[in-house]
């Protein structure tokens, strides 16, 4: 009985609580959204050369007309910034919001004033109800972030310009091509002195044996050895990597260019001689493949077609030590991979561009776009015809 009526004084306290809240506190009514015009800023925060990206939204029944050169003002740092319809002409283009829809204001055309003004900045613009405002701070880029544009992404993203001038239809995709043929052609020469120097390397195999067989018990006597045999056959063992490292900087710079080819904030880095192209014109579609994508089943197909072409070269590359070592049958020997004896064993170099150097490059071209792996796989094509060429060399 005790617990029942523990529980009617609770329910009855409840039943109160509710009629004292119904009574004497009012209830939160949400306001209606009135049909209004209002804009927002993607970021108050903008590092040149990116472009500040302001959005009308049109929540009214009727459509809206603003013309950009009458109709929006900007100031910077409480001044009036002028001369915008001189210096930017398709900027005037008029602006329709249809009733419900929001609409991307183009700050493109005004590249320039952004870039070598920055400071605070205030748009305001005048609608049919009232006019609105919102402002957003803009700053240069830092000292490292401002040469590795010069020096890396502006060379690149104008060489594709220049390319895509040309182009029919200008198409990206025939402009990694030509690229790739470009840097192939001008590595040429290079490449094939490591290809040579990759074939001396295998056919020394019996002198290394020897060398590692005679001072298996000294690692220090025997890296001394492996490095005179080295230099005495004028071979690099290293030298296989060293097309990779050239190629770094350039990788990087293409995955940067290839990744926002079209957007507008490339106007800034525009030489002047191609000011006048506009970065929206660049078609990334190429046999109905969009290279600018990154993820997805086509990098996963493309990621797999790139490993088998990479293996296939380290295959050619090797083909003397691995017909030698299916010839004699040597038997296998356990060598401690961070030892001296491993890391000047070309044979260990040989695996690991054999096995490891096609899965990471497989993996890893899922995360890239697939412009890059469009460059790195015609690449691939031109050394294997290069290293079939050195093959076949008397």
């Amino acid at each position: 009985m005790d617990k029942l009526r523990i529980l009617n004084l609770f329910a009855i306290a409840f039943l109160v609580s509710l009629l004292v809240q119904y009574w004497f506190f009012p209830k939160q009514v949400t306001p209606p959204i009135l049909p209004d015009v209002y804009i927002s800023v993607e970021s108050e925060n903008i590092i040149v050369p990116n472009i500040p990206k302001i959005t009308i939204h049109n929540t009214t029944t009727g459509a809206i007309t603003v013309n950009p050169c009458d109709d929006i003002t900007l100031s910077l740092d409480s001044k009036l910034v002028t001369g915008i319809r001189e210096t930017a002409i398709w900027f005037c283009a008029p602006i329709i919001v249809a009733p419900s829809q929001i609409h991307l204001i183009l700050f493109a055309p005004l590249y320039r004033v952004f870039a070598t003004q920055p400071g605070k900045y205030v748009v305001t613009i005048k609608t049919p109800l009232w006019d609105r405002s919102i402002a957003f701070s803009l700053a240069l880029p830092g000292s490292f972030r401002s040469v590795a544009s010069t020096l890396v992404y502006e060379p690149i993203y104008n060489l594709f310009i220049a390319l895509l001038t040309w182009v029919p239809g200008h198409s990206l995709g025939w402009a990694i091509i030509i690229i790739t043929l470009i840097i192939r052609l001008i590595l040429l020469v290079p490449q094939q002195h490591m290809l040579e120097s990759q074939k001396k390397l295998q056919k020394i195999q019996p002198k290394i044996k020897a060398i590692q067989k005679e001072f298996k018990t000294d690692q220090a006597v025997l890296g001394q050895k492996m490095m005179e045999l080295y230099k005495t056959e004028w071979v690099n063992p290293m030298g296989s990597c060293l097309p990779l490292l050239i190629q770094m900087p350039i990788l990087i710079g293409l995955y940067w260019v290839i990744s926002g080819i079209t957007d507008p904030s490339n106007l800034y880095h525009l030489y002047p001689i191609f000011e006048s192209f506009q970065p929206s014109n660049i078609v990334t579609t190429f046999f109905g493949l969009n290279l600018s994508q990154i993820w997805g089943i086509t990098a996963i197909i493309f990621g797999l077609i790139l490993g088998w072409t990479q293996w296939v070269q380290a295959y050619m590359s090797f083909h003397y030590t691995i017909k030698t070592k299916k010839e004699t049958q040597e038997p296998k020997k356990e060598v401690d991979p961070t030892s001296p004896e491993a890391i000047l064993d070309p044979e260990m170099m040989q695996k690991m561009m054999l096995y490891m150097l096609p899965v990471m490059l497989a993996v890893s071209s899922y995360f890239f776009p697939l412009g890059i792996a469009l460059y790195w796989f015609i690449g691939t094509l031109f050394v294997i015809a290069q290293q079939w060429y050195v093959n076949n060399k008397k």
